[in-house]
């Protein structure tokens, strides 16, 4: 039986691109969003497709979707993976800074869920999970908005998973913290010194966070892995 199709945003690096890699290996056809796309290396044009889309503009990311759906079926499971961290003093920051980064953070998830939520509920299938972060429980004292937004995507999976229950739709809440990404990039830093204002931690690598995406994604339908928080074994943080 032919693989469902998997959507992942976020997918042209970091733990988007390793998520992708992870199904990709799996044989799924694959829907890659992310505003700068790059083709996974080695695998076939017709297994995936690439859209160049920011997920907060709800139009375009559902006619990506819409088409994906017309090649290889509908969407199984969503990965929402789009995101990054900007640090500074909220009393100086650009007020139209953060209104973008809540459109990524949690409408860009909205957005997706909206597009592929109804056709889950037909076909009583379907699989959603959102890629948050530790401080969605255990905020750090920078990134007020990525860690409000985070707070909010548990909330999110929480709910829509009690309201979805009964319609075999699965949500997963996968919490993170000291993944290795290029996340110090988008904070304007190096990344020796995101690790020092991190305490130098060890850190688990992208493929190592996919793998446990996966895990989450492979246990049968009527099971469902709502909140799973992934840390450095050595971390006390959170």
């Amino acid at each position: 039986m032919a693989q469902p199709l998997v959507v992942v945003t976020g997918a042209s690096h970091g733990i988007g691109r390793a998520v992708a890699a992870a199904f990709a290996a799996e044989r799924h056809p694959l829907l890659l969003v992310s505003r700068h796309p790059t083709p996974l290396d080695g695998l076939p044009c017709e297994q995936i497709a690439t859209a160049a889309v920011d997920v907060s503009d709800y139009a375009a990311l559902e006619a990506a979707i819409r088409a994906a759906e017309a090649l290889h079926g509908p969407t199984e499971c969503l990965v929402n993976c789009a995101g990054f961290l900007r640090i500074g003093a909220l009393e100086t920051r650009d007020p139209a800074d953060m209104s973008y980064e809540v459109d990524v953070l949690l409408k860009g998830v909205l957005n997706g869920i909206r597009a592929v939520l109804g056709d889950m509920k037909a076909r009583n299938s379907g699989t959603i999970i959102n890629l948050s972060s530790v401080g969605d429980r255990a905020p750090g004292p920078d990134g007020e908005v990525y860690h409000a937004c985070k707070a909010a995507l548990r909330s999110l999976a929480g709910s829509l998973q009690k309201g979805q229950a009964n319609n075999g739709i699965r949500v997963t809440n996968v919490a993170p913290g000291f993944v290795r990404t290029n996340i110090h990039a988008e904070m304007g830093i190096s990344f020796d010194e995101y690790c020092e204002r991190l305490g130098n931690p060890d850190f688990i690598s992208a493929e190592e966070l996919a793998d446990i995406v996966m895990f989450c994604w492979k246990q049968p339908q009527r099971i469902c892995v709502r909140d799973i928080v992934v840390m450095p074994t050595s971390s006390d943080f959170g």
